[in-house]
């Protein structure tokens, strides 16, 4: 029986010559003076498609989502789901902000205030 020998397969991949570059690489390589993130943003989407996106407003956004919102504007709860404004108002608190703070307590099978 033949085991898998880790150090022959990295030497394998290491003696490969590079892969040719496709059409989408050389759209990402820059000159080092220009931002690589604005290049490739610029090739990712039509300008007109970046510059039409726009949050919701504040007014719109519940005032009890101190766990933060989605970039869309959605609300998340406590565990960090993003769930839809609708879906937000028909959640429970505990559905929403969790513990607050409280941690369960084995011995007594309560929630309790950290101290």
């Amino acid at each position: 029986m033949k085991l898998f020998d880790p150090r022959a397969e990295l030497a394998k991949i290491q003696n490969q010559a590079e892969a040719p570059a496709t059409s989408a690489t050389s759209a990402t390589q820059t000159p080092e003076n220009a931002s690589h993130v604005a290049k490739v943003a610029s090739v990712a989407a039509p300008k007109s498609e970046i510059l039409n996106f726009a949050p919701r407003s504040q007014s719109s956004i519940p005032s009890d989502c101190r766990h933060g919102v989605a970039l869309g504007g959605r609300p998340k709860t406590w565990t960090g789901k993003i769930v839809s404004l609708d879906d937000w108002r028909t959640l429970t608190e505990w559905e929403k902000h969790g513990p607050n703070g409280r941690q369960w307590n084995g011995v007594t099978k309560q929630w309790e205030v950290s101290e």
